[in-house]
C-alpha cells in the first residue's frame, strides 16, 4: 500500500485503509459513505474522492484481476457498499 501505485493518492490509501478496517470476514463493506464518514470522522468530500479512485481501474496495479481495481460495487444499483 505505501509503495504501489495507490500511495500517490493519499485519499485514496486513507479510504482504503479505512475500508480494511470496516470491512467484514469476506472483505465486504455494506455501509453509505455518508455512514463511512460518522464512523471514521474522515470528511465525505474525502472519502468520495478515495473511492473514487479506488473504484476506478489502475494500469499500475501489481494485480491485473479486475483491471487492477481495488473495491467494487455490491450492486450496480446503488452508490454505495463494496467489496475488497
Amino acid at each position: 500500500m505505501y509503495d504501489g501505485s495507490l500511495a500517490e493518492d493519499w485519499k485514496a490509501m486513507i479510504t482504503f485503509q479505512q475500508l480494511i478496517i470496516l470491512a467484514d470476514k469476506d472483505g465486504i463493506i455494506d455501509m453509505t459513505v455518508a455512514a463511512l464518514s460518522r464512523r471514521t470522522r474522515i470528511p465525505l468530500d474525502i472519502l468520495t474522492s478515495g473511492i473514487e479512485s479506488l473504484e476506478a481501474p489502475d494500469p499500475e496495479s501489481r494485480s491485473p484481476s479486475k483491471d487492477g481495481r481495488r473495491i467494487e460495487r455490491l450492486d450496480g444499483r446503488r452508490s454505495w457498499g463494496w467489496a475488497i
